[in-house]
This record gives C-alpha cells, sequence and structure tokens, in this order.
C-alpha cells in the first residue's frame, strides 16, 4: 500500500541551535559595563581619596612646622634679649673695674714701686709688685684715664641701641604670639588650596580635632612671663653672664709669706671686685682695693696694722637707661614640668601634637557622582559611592618635639624656649582622635 502523505523534511540541527548564544551574550556583556563601571568608579574614589589623605599630611606637617618654627624663634629671640642683658653686666663690669684702676693708678706713687727699697718689693708680695710697677708708669695712669671716658662715652650710646632692640625683640614675640592662630588657619587653607588648585574645591576644619598648642594639660603650650614672673629669665641670664669670669668676679689678693710676728712687718693687698643683678632692674658692679701693713705691737702683742685705700669703682646699667630683665615668651608652667625625672612616665617629654581633618563634598569629586561625564542610571545606581554626609573626610596628625641633633657635652638639655632644637614630624593618628573624626562623620547634619 502507498501513503498518500508526503514524507516530512528533517531540519539540520545547526540551523536549530541559531540565536541561542545571543541571550548568553547579552548578559556577560551587562556584567563586563557593570564591572567595567564599577572599576571606574572605584578607580576615581581611590584616587580622590588618596589626594585627600596626602593633603591633609601636606597640612599637617605644614602646621608642625610652622609650631616648630614659632617656638624656635621664641628662642633665638630669648638668646637675643640674653645678649643684649650679658652685654649690660659687661659694660657695667669694665666701667666699674676702669674707675677704680684709674683711682689705684693714682694711688701707687706713696709707695714708689719702682726703686729697689719699693714696700711690695721688700714685703716679698710678688703678685701685687709686677701690677704696682705697672700702674707707677707715668703713662698708665692717662691711658687708663682716657680708655675710662672712652667706655663711659660709648657705654651710653650702645645701651640705648640695646634697649631699642630689646624693645622690638618684646615686640616681635608678641605680635606673633598674637597673631599665630589666624596665621595658622590661613596656611593651612593655603597648603590645601594648593594640592587642589584647578581641579575644585576641599575644606579644612576650621577646629582641630587636637591641638596642644592651643590647649596643652589644661594650659596653653607657651605663655608670657613678665612681673616677678621673670625670676626664670632672671636666673638665665645671670648664669649666662657668670659664664665670664670677669663678670662673675675680679679678686685676687698678695700677701707676705709670713705670718704677723713681733719685729716683721707683714703686708697685704686686697682686690675685690664683683657684678650683679639687682632684683629684675638693674645690673650694678663695684670694684675696690687696699693695701695694708701689719705687725706685733703694744703690751698684748697684738697683731695692728694700716691701711691704705688703693681705689674704688662703681657703675649702675640704670643710670645709662637699662630697663630690667625683659618680658619673654617660654613653655608653660604645666609644659615645663615635663621633665626626664617626672614619676609620671607620660609626662617625661612636652610634645606638641596636632590633628586636623579636611573633607570634600561627593559633588566636587571626579566621580560618577560628582565632576565626571560617567553617569549611572536605572539599576547602575546601586554601585555609586554614599559616603557619609555626602563628603570624603581624611584625617591627619603633626607633632613637635624637642632634640638637639648634636649632642651637648655639658649634658641633656631639657626642653625650653631658649634653645632652637625644636623639630617636626607626621605622627599616626590616635585612636581617640580617629574616634572623634567618625563621630564628627556620623553626627546628623
Amino acid at each position: 500500500m502507498f501513503s498518500s502523505r508526503t514524507p516530512h523534511r528533517s531540519i539540520p540541527r545547526r540551523a536549530r541551535q541559531t540565536g541561542q548564544a545571543l541571550v548568553y551574550g547579552l548578559f556577560v556583556l551587562i556584567a563586563g559595563l557593570v564591572a567595567l563601571f564599577f572599576m571606574f568608579n572605584t578607580g576615581q574614589l581611590t584616587a580622590e581619596k588618596t589626594k585627600l589623605v596626602n593633603t591633609a599630611d601636606a597640612v599637617a606637617y605644614s602646621a608642625a612646622v610652622m609650631h616648630a618654627r614659632a617656638l624656635n624663634f621664641d628662642a633665638y629671640t630669648n638668646r637675643a634679649l640674653m645678649a643684649n642683658e650679658v652685654l649690660a653686666a659687661q659694660m657695667v663690669s669694665v666701667s666699674s673695674w676702669l674707675e677704680y684702676a684709674v683711682e689705684h693708678s693714682e694711688s701707687v706713687t706713696p709707695l714708689n714701686c719702682l726703686t729697689y727699697y719699693s714696700v711690695p718689693l721688700v714685703l716679698v708680695m710678688s703678685k701685687y709688685e709686677l701690677l704696682c710697677a705697672f700702674l707707677s708708669v707715668p703713662t698708665v695712669p692717662a691711658g687708663l684715664e682716657g680708655l675710662q671716658q672712652v667706655v663711659d662715652g660709648v657705654a651710653p650710646v650702645a645701651m640705648a641701641v640695646s634697649e631699642l632692640a630689646k624693645a622690638a625683640l618684646q615686640t616681635s614675640q608678641l605680635t606673633m604670639y598674637a597673631s599665630f592662630l589666624p596665621a595658622r588657619q590661613q596656611l593651612l587653607r593655603q597648603v590645601a588650596d594648593a594640592n587642589y588648585a584647578g581641579i575644585g574645591p576641599v575644606k579644612v576644619d576650621t577646629v582641630p580635632l587636637l591641638d596642644n598648642y592651643s590647649l596643652f594639660d589644661g594650659k596653653p603650650f607657651i605663655a608670657p612671663y613678665n612681673g616677678n614672673d621673670r625670676t626664670r629669665f632672671k636666673d638665665a641670664e645671670t648664669r649666662a653672664a657668670y659664664k665670664d669670669g670677669f663678670v662673675a668676679g675680679r679678686n685676687w689678693d698678695s700677701r707676705s709669706p709670713w705670718p704677723c710676728i713681733p719685729g716683721l712687718v707683714r703686708g697685704i693687698a686686697n682686690r675685690s671686685g664683683s657684678t650683679a643683678l639687682q632684683g629684675f632692674d638693674d645690673w650694678t658692679a663695684s670694684d675696690s682695693a687696699y693695701f695694708r701693713t701689719e705687725r706685733m705691737r703694744g703690751w698684748l702683742l697684738k697683731c695692728r696694722g694700716n691701711s691704705m685705700s688703693l681705689g674704688d669703682g662703681y657703675r649702675s646699667a640704670k643710670d645709662w637707661g637699662y630697663s630690667g630683665v625683659p618680658n619673654f615668651f617660654d613653655l608653660s608652667s604645666v609644659a615645663l614640668g615635663y621633665t626626664p625625672d617626672n614619676t609620671d612616665v607620660n609626662k617625661r617629654d612636652p610634645r606638641l601634637k596636632f590633628a586636623i581633618r579636611l573633607t570634600r563634598a561627593n559633588t566636587d569629586a571626579a566621580t560618577s557622582t560628582g565632576t565626571s561625564q560617567v553617569k549611572p542610571s536605572g539599576r547602575m545606581e546601586v554601585f555609586q559611592g554614599a559616603e557619609a554626609k555626602g563628603v570624603m573626610a581624611a584625617v591627619s596628625s603633626s607633632e613637635v618635639y624637642f632634640e638637639r641633633m648634636a649632642p651637648n657635652p655639658q649634658g641633656k638639655e631639657l626642653p625650653s624656649l631658649f634653645n632652637p632644637y625644636w623639630q617636626a614630624h607626621l605622627i599616626a593618628t590616635p585612636p581617640a582622635v580617629l574616634a572623634a573624626a567618625v563621630a564628627l562623620q556620623n553626627s546628623p547634619p
């Protein structure tokens, strides 16, 4: 039998598979686009964050350098003030000594120091014999008197110049102290703007997260000292002036090598001189000398003798217009209490710490939510960044510490504003500061 139906033609297998990979390709393409966008946005966010962190480091380090320079500036100006004080002490010392020396040169004539039978020589006073012989030379008194006139003429002028310099130094310290915080804020702003020049704004917090300069253990890091609080400067300038042995003391004596005994005359020449700071107001110097002969006299054989003044000198710096120990700036009393022997290990080294936060708005960043031309839409928006409060933030910390570059042969120096050895560096941000930054970022607007 024969069938009347036409046999069915089979469709090739390859033809039946045509178009099935297109659906899979669409999914792969969409996933690739999402990944590409995610990589782009992540890269932009990373670049923005890195730049913000680097800028925060630059701002914090700039603040530390400014702090160190301010401390070293006070140290240098304090040293300059100290030099003026030492100059005053030296000038009154020289003037007083010259006044005494002129009188001494006029007093040695009766002793007839140039003959073999001169009193110092006969009494075996070898040290004084040389001085006496020198002062007895006819030209010496005139020379000393001329030198005294020169010194007494120059000293008032030098003191006036010194006082002008002192006033200028004190004014510069006061000006720096009064203008420091506004100037620091301006510097921080300038450094941040310079790092973001041409690529949008960045904000520097007005109030730092940590600022030991303004508040160090309850007080500012540095403080002004005046009135009776100038004792520290007074002690320092006295020590500095007394490093010159001529200022500290001009004393000697010369005497016969035998004691006071019957029938034998003993001679004594005594010279004394010193310079002292009277309170906070005046450097004074005094010099004097006398010559004395002694021998046993009377039924009780007591050592008796006669004294003759060889000269006196006195000078006061106040007579030349000296204004006294200057006002100055130093570490606050709290900061000065941070010493190596402090029982509290956390208070053995005063360090000035500073932490600052910088923020940049999402709309200013070169990301999909900011200035980038690549903008997601639809469901792609889920891949955008969502920083807290719409800003990106970075925190950096710095520190100023006291360390001498070369070891001091006289021993370890305590931190103060008399030595310009303050240095700056970046440090890891303390956990408490990071916690404060996070809380600030998450706080309601």
